[in-house]
């Protein structure tokens, strides 16, 4: 900004020269414009200025120029400033609009020492200080619940609605009231809580904060007087100043577009918690009830599992008059419950976890699940139906826990050799350039398998020639070499990949054989051949040394070292080749 406020004084310098040349051109006419430029465009400055002389013509001329200069300096520090008021008042009257135009109120709510709601069909309150506490009030469920609560949908007894796990809010209840005491310094989840979809996504999002304090820092010093050091050097002290106080003020002007941001990517998260446009209908508290406790959830949440689905039709009390639900318990309606909610509310792109039960509890629960309709809606999205070799949720979140990742997404498909062909060229178009790639292959009926390459496929350059590169890879197994879903890990030294272009190959280094793409140091040969490459991606082979190999291998030993693998011989026909992306975040 400083070079632009010095670029601006030099272009008035020179305008200035241009109209003293004219005037001493002579002519009348010349003159008489001159004269009238003058009189418009060069500023007032001081008197002391105007009327000094240094005893001769140039140096005069200089300090003609200098007052014009000066003067324009002090009208551009007015127009800035105008400028930096009107910016900010724009910024500050958005922000507030934000507020407004939403519902919320400007200041928080602090009317009553309590707030009591309705979460999920639970009855709790929550001390008011408690969510002004320092290290909530910036929270989303602060913001929300301070600033917003008269837009949250109304039950029956016109509670204000929460559409939230009534475990989780109990939780942080609880953690507030240790906050407030000298027991508590930090709001964090730990095991079991951690480790459950409940408690985790909803903590994940509603203790996301609008950002806190922008940093402010110091005021520029007084540039002082010319005794303590005035003169040039005193001006160009001045300068400096002025230079700090613009970016600064540039600074400030970004930290507030930044807490407009914030604020609307607050609403957004949000969204699905207030009432909004949504009709009356719409946020209607449909109910249910086990043993007179009440399970509750939003119409307009489960509406988008689809009007014909069983756990719409449940609550619906024009198809299912009998609200009381009987033979299973509480937290499993309310888990049941909550999967369908958080299904919905939780931010697009999210990965939303199944709920967790004990162990012994699984087999209940997934009849549960079965019987609301539950089971049939993977948070996998639509992965489960469209793999043909990852068939099921549960092989789905088996692989994504084994990737030690946060699955932010749910998987896309990019390759499928079904829809593809097994070309290899089809097969590149399709995934290179591609971080985070999930390889499922299946070997006919019985063995499903694959490799998860935490990077990317990067064909040389040289369409001629093949890349070698280090990439993290791991294999796993679904079907065949072993009963459930094991991770096969691969040693440091192999993990690494050789990609062919079209007309290269990826050839062993000690064996008469090549292929298309070679995975963890030979481990994995897509289009392999001997001599090869393969006249097309589904020749492959697999193995795995003997050491590598997990507890509970139920496979073929392919050579007298003890090595196994994951298909149904060494070199195999794949019947089907997919490339899937898991995002993470």
């Amino acid at each position: 900004m400083f070079q632009r406020l010095a670029m601006m004084l030099s272009a008035s310098g020179v305008s200035r020269r241009r109209r003293s040349s004219d005037r001493q051109g002579g002519s009348a006419p010349g003159a008489a414009a001159s004269s009238a430029d003058s009189s418009e465009s060069v500023a007032p400055c001081e008197p002391q200025l105007q009327s000094l002389t240094c005893g001769r013509e140039e140096g005069d001329l200089v300090l003609k120029e200098a007052a014009g200069c000066i003067g324009d300096l002090r009208e551009m520090a007015k127009t800035a400033t105008r400028e930096a008021m009107g910016e900010m008042e724009q910024l500050a009257e958005e922000i507030k609009q934000l507020f407004v135009a939403n519902g919320g109120s400007l200041q928080p709510r602090q009317t009553e020492d309590r707030l009591r709601l309705n979460v999920g069909g639970t009855v709790m309150s929550i001390p008011v200080s408690a969510l002004l506490h320092p290290k909530m009030k910036q929270t989303y469920l602060s913001t929300l619940l301070l600033h917003f609560s008269d837009q949250l949908p109304k039950d029956a007894n016109q509670l204000p609605f929460l559409e939230m796990h009534p475990a989780y809010f109990r939780w942080l209840r609880d953690q507030l009231a240790l906050l407030e005491s000298p027991h508590l310094d930090e709001i964090s989840l730990h095991s079991p809580e951690a480790d459950d979809p409940s408690y985790a996504e909803y903590h994940s999002l509603f203790m996301r904060t609008l950002g806190g304090a922008i940093e402010i820092g110091n005021q520029p010093q007084s540039t002082g007087t010319a005794a303590e050091g005035g003169g040039e050097g005193g001006a160009k002290r001045g300068f400096r100043q002025m230079e700090q106080c613009m970016r600064r003020y540039e600074g400030l002007l970004e930290g507030l577009r930044k807490q407009k941001e914030k604020m609307e990517a607050f609403l957004v998260a949000m969204r699905p918690f207030v009432k909004g446009d949504s009709s009356d209908e719409d946020t209607e508290v449909m109910t249910l009830s086990v043993s007179d406790e009440d399970v509750s959830v939003l119409r307009r949440t489960i509406a988008l599992c689809g009007p014909d689905h069983v756990l719409v039709k449940r609550f619906d009390r024009t198809q299912w008059p009998d609200q009381e639900v009987r033979q299973t318990s509480l937290r499993f309606l309310q888990l049941v419950v909550d999967f369908g909610r958080r299904l919905s509310v939780m931010p697009a792109g999210r990965f939303v976890h199944p709920p967790v039960v004990a162990a012994h509890e699984k087999e209940m629960f997934a009849v549960e699940l079965g019987m609301y309709g539950l089971n049939t809606m993977p948070p996998v999205g639509e992965a489960a139906g469209a793999s043909a070799v990852i068939k099921t949720a549960d092989e789905w979140l088996a692989v994504m826990a084994m990737t030690d990742k946060k699955i932010a997404v749910a998987p896309s498909l990019l390759y499928k050799s079904s829809r593809d062909t097994f070309a290899y060229p089809s097969f590149l178009n399709k995934v290179t350039g591609k971080s985070g790639l999930l390889l499922a292959l299946r070997d006919g009926d019985t063995h499903r398998f694959g490799c998860f390459i935490d990077g990317q496929i990067r064909p040389p350059d040289d369409f001629r020639q093949a890349n070698y590169y280090d990439v993290p890879v791991f294999f796993y197994s679904l079907s065949g070499a072993y009963e459930t879903p094991t991770k096969i890990e691969v040693p440091e030294e192999k993990q690494q990949m050789e990609v062919a272009g079209t007309q290269g190959v990826a050839k062993a280094n000690n064996m008469d054989w090549s292929a298309n793409v070679c995975i963890a140091g030979g481990q994995l040969w897509l289009g392999w051949a001997q001599p090869g490459p393969a006249a097309d991606l589904s020749r492959c082979q697999q193995w795995t040394a003997k050491k590598g190999v997990p507890d509970g291998y139920k496979g073929t030993t392919v050579n007298e070292e003890g090595a196994g693998t994951l298909a149904s011989r060494l070199n195999f026909t794949c019947s089907e080749m997919e490339v899937w992306q898991m995002g993470s975040g």
